[in-house]
């Protein structure tokens, strides 16, 4: 079972009024007093049934529910788009029968209702949550509230369990055998500290981290630096890819959908490549990484590494017209086989700087991700420069094919 993430908590005693309880409350007071005042025994009697029926509501909100909550999300991680959902198990720890209860479960933005039936004493009831999928990110799951509340609606306490677990769902990755023949070997060396380690060329001295072959210890820098220092080999027959995503979306619902094709695209050409163990760069427009430090540093690209860095990618506001500097960067001191550069944007603003970029990579691919009405068209060719429009992933593997024909 998945520990808990957060507390249980419980709504104090003093909380417990809801809005018509206060309003019961405070009327009773007023007529109570009034009737005090002018010695009306019938208001008396009124505003003390009032306070009576406040005081019975938070009576039987007393007790707080006495349950024990465990939850499994299977999977942990999805594709957008796949089925997701989480298994919830309730035990009652009271030492009486539990009342049945509708209790509500948290699943991403929105919550699920859950029906708790009538549980002796240690007995466990299990149900299951369908979890959203249809928009990456990682989707909360959980906490289960349990609410208990009186028939008059005057008083309510909500436990929340405390028991949570995190969904990514992760962008919707295609396999695309084709990048390998888009790939070109490199013969001149390595050209980055991303480049795959192996044992052909010499590239730098790096620091010793746990895993690295002892033999690989470079005596003199460790003696003179008081720490491990390794010599890092290169496989300079890997290629080198670099995936550009822009960040850039156009409001309303087509033109979220065409940023998660995008994303989709971008994942698909950084995962296949990551799977074949080539060297990948995976940037956005406004020059930062998509992936963590640690694996950049020392080019242990993974899957999964590549996945779940794209689970998290948001749009954000990238001004028209500028050049990317990522672009001016790569252009600059990248090379390699094949540069992709994704956006929802028409590319044509791109078109000097995906030129420059021409001359670091042997291939560049600019990819236009499009709303569902938009029309995917062939693959058109300016320079060294091979656009192509796609309104899904699957779209790459025939873009893929007529870039190497147009080629």
């Amino acid at each position: 079972m998945t520990p808990p993430t957060g507390a249980r908590t419980v709504t104090p005693l003093r909380a417990a009024l809801t809005v018509r309880g206060m309003t019961v409350l405070a009327g009773s007071a007023m007529v109570l007093a009034a009737g005090l005042l002018l010695r009306y025994p019938e208001l008396i009697g009124l505003g003390a049934a009032g306070a009576v029926a406040v005081l019975g509501a938070l009576l039987a909100v007393a007790r707080a529910p006495r349950v024990q909550v465990e939850r499994v999300v299977s999977p942990r991680r999805v594709a957008r788009g796949a089925h997701a959902s989480a298994r919830v198990q309730v035990r009652n720890d009271a030492r009486r029968r539990s009342p049945a209860v509708v209790a509500r479960d948290v699943a991403g933005p929105v919550t699920a209702p859950f029906r708790i039936p009538r549980l002796r004493a240690g007995e466990v009831h299990e149900g299951l949550t369908p979890l959203p999928t249809s928009r990456r990110g990682v989707v909360a799951s959980g906490p289960l509230l349990v609410d208990r509340g009186d028939p008059l609606g005057l008083a309510h306490r909500t436990l929340d369990t405390g028991e949570s677990t995190d969904l990514y769902v992760r962008p919707r990755a295609v396999d695309l055998p084709e990048v390998s023949a888009s790939l070109a070997r490199s013969v001149d060396g390595p050209q980055a500290d991303t480049m795959m380690e192996g044992t052909l060329a010499f590239h730098a001295l790096r620091e010793y981290v746990p895993g690295d072959d002892p033999r690989h210890i470079h005596w003199r820098a460790t003696a003179h630096t008081g720490k491990y220092i390794v010599k890092q080999h290169v496989d300079t027959a890997h290629a080198a890819l670099a995936v550009v995503l822009d960040l850039a979306a156009a409001p309303g619902e087509p033109g979220a959908e065409a940023f998660e094709v995008a994303v989709d695209c971008a994942a698909s050409v950084a995962a296949t490549a990551a799977s074949r163990r080539y060297p990948v760069i995976l940037v956005d427009t406004l020059g930062g990484s998509l992936l963590p430090g640690a694996i950049r540093q020392y080019g242990s690209y993974r899957v999964d590494d590549v996945l779940d860095s794209l689970t998290r990618v948001v749009p954000a506001d990238v001004p028209d017209g500028a050049p990317p500097a990522t672009l001016r960067r790569l252009a600059a001191g990248g090379r390699g086989s094949l540069a992709l550069v994704v956006s929802t944007r028409p590319l044509d603003w791109l078109a000097a700087p995906l030129q420059s970029l021409a001359g670091s990579y042997a291939r560049v691919l600019a990819v236009h991700a499009l709303a569902d009405d938009g029309q995917a068209g062939g693959v058109a060719r300016t320079g060294r420069v091979l656009w192509t429009g796609v309104r899904q992933a699957e779209d790459l593997a025939t873009a893929f094919i007529r870039a190497r024909a147009a080629a």
